[in-house]
């Protein structure tokens, strides 16, 4: 018995170290562009308006994960408590599952790469894995449990919602008629305040306008992500589904397809699929404890993609402390700024971000540690990317984007040189994005702008920095 304690121990601890790594590697200017998504419910928890958060429904995601932010955002506006309240989500989420299904099942989900891939980010995804592993374990138990874990489901997640569903039907059978009637007005009632959210979003066109799938993209994109371990471990997996585990797994993997042919969900975007890992890590425990020779297999290939994983991240983070070493542009942008002046940095979107192995250098200047909070020097829609989701550090306002749009960067620059401030312009890794440096120049040709170059050309552009001083 305590050696099983001492191994369950151990595959949390691994778990979280896995996870930390990710919250290193995932600091990125990406990761403030999805921390913009949810400014709307940080503005409502502002100015008092909490009845307003309730149908901001973003895409497919149910307010929680935007509430739950908002309020981080307007106490601790640290990069690391957003990025480290998902961490902490997808670590209990191994926690719950190893509780129920012993030391495979947590093996198996703190090294499932759907599920560690976005176990930092800044979005609800952590959160709704945590809400489905809740909602298998209390499948079977007292209603009460269940009805807790599917309203927590549904308002993390619409294709969770959909498992949450599914899974309270097929308990409904089960139940005596008193319990089965506090099951149902239980869940009704808690998912009653995002019903008219959701009633909304399945109206709207937006909803339904992500572009045509190709399927066989789509599955050579699946079979990257789960890798060869994950491709071994499958048939394992499907001999465990039974009971809840089949439903929930079904309901959700048929969720999902429908959603992408559809066009309500694109199916270039994998996390949809780390939603159904604390499922699949329940039935490999339940394959093993039928045919107990399997062990050693699961064991095995769990801890190679585990350790794969944690070499491919401890890889980026050594890039990054190589980049810190190195003089950057914005090193001298931030060292010259003063309270009152931005600095604006603007990289081209070289690759996109599907599957999380992009990482920065650059933004790592700032550290996730400090209070960045959402800066709104002038008055726009912060969710507008143009204005690049300007933070404030220490009095000076930094802004991240992919390109120089002149309308906004007017709009900021000349209000910030009226009040006496003065703006840098940060240009990084643009060598492989043509006509950038022209872009640029265009955008700045009413200016009064020294340029400068700084550091060495790596392949991707030497860094240039411009001083804005004023008008021509």
């Amino acid at each position: 018995m305590k050696s099983k304690s001492a191994a369950f121990a151990l595959v949390v601890i691994a778990a979280a170290a896995l996870r930390l790594l990710r919250m290193g590697v995932r600091w990125d200017e990406i990761a403030l562009a999805y921390a913009a998504y949810a400014e709307p419910l940080t503005l409502a928890v502002a100015e008092g308006h909490p009845t307003a958060l309730l149908g901001s429904w973003i895409g497919l995601h149910p307010p929680l994960w935007g509430m739950v932010q908002a309020v981080m955002e307007q106490w601790v506006p640290i990069p690391w408590v957003w990025l480290g309240f998902s961490a902490m989500c997808s670590v209990a989420a191994v926690w719950v599952v190893g509780r129920t299904g012993g030391v495979v099942a947590a093996l198996v989900l703190a090294t499932a790469p759907v599920h560690l891939l976005d176990s930092a980010e800044v979005n609800n995804y952590p959160m709704a894995s945590l809400a489905i592993a809740l909602l298998m374990v209390t499948a079977r138990g007292p209603w009460a449990g269940l009805a807790f874990a599917a309203v927590f489901a549904a308002w993390s997640h619409l294709l969770a919602g959909v498992g949450a569903f599914a899974v309270v039907a097929w308990r409904l059978g089960g139940l005596r008629p008193v319990e089965r009637r506090n099951l149902l007005f239980a869940v009704a009632l808690g998912m009653l305040p995002i019903g008219g959210g959701a009633l909304r979003l399945m109206g709207q066109g937006s909803t339904w306008s992500q572009p045509q799938v190709s399927w066989s993209e789509w599955g050579s994109l699946l079979a990257t992500t789960v890798g060869p371990e994950g491709l071994l471990l499958a048939p394992v997996m499907l001999w465990g589904l039974r009971g809840h585990l089949l439903v929930g797994w079904a309901s959700m993997s048929g969720g999902l397809l429908a959603l992408v042919a559809m066009g309500a969900a694109a199916a270039h975007q994998r996390p949809y699929l780390g939603l159904i890992a604390p499922i699949a890590a329940l039935a490999i425990a339940r394959s093993v404890l039928r045919k107990p020779v399997l062990l050693w297999v699961v064991v095995g290939l769990t801890v190679c993609r585990g350790v794969r994983f944690a070499s491919e991240d401890l890889e980026r983070i050594e890039a990054v402390v190589a980049d810190l070493s190195v003089e950057r542009a914005v090193d001298t942008a931030l060292a010259s700024a003063r309270p009152g002046d931005a600095v604006w940095l603007v990289s081209p979107a070289l690759q996109t971000d599907d599957d999380k192995t992009a990482f920065s250098g650059v933004l790592w200047r700032i550290h996730p540690w400090e209070r960045f909070p959402i800066d709104r020097f002038v008055s726009f829609e912060y969710k507008d990317y143009r204005y690049g989701q300007p933070r404030n550090r220490a009095g000076v306002t930094v802004h991240t984007s992919t390109e120089l749009d002149a309308q906004a960067f007017d709009h900021v620059t000349r209000k910030r040189l009226e009040s006496g401030g003065q703006m840098w312009v940060v240009l990084y890794d643009y060598g492989p994005a043509t006509g950038m440096v022209e872009r640029i120049e265009r955008v700045l040709q009413p200016y009064d702008a020294e340029w400068s170059a700084v550091g060495a050309d790596r392949g991707l552009g030497v860094d240039r920095m411009i001083a804005v001083k004023g008008l021509q």
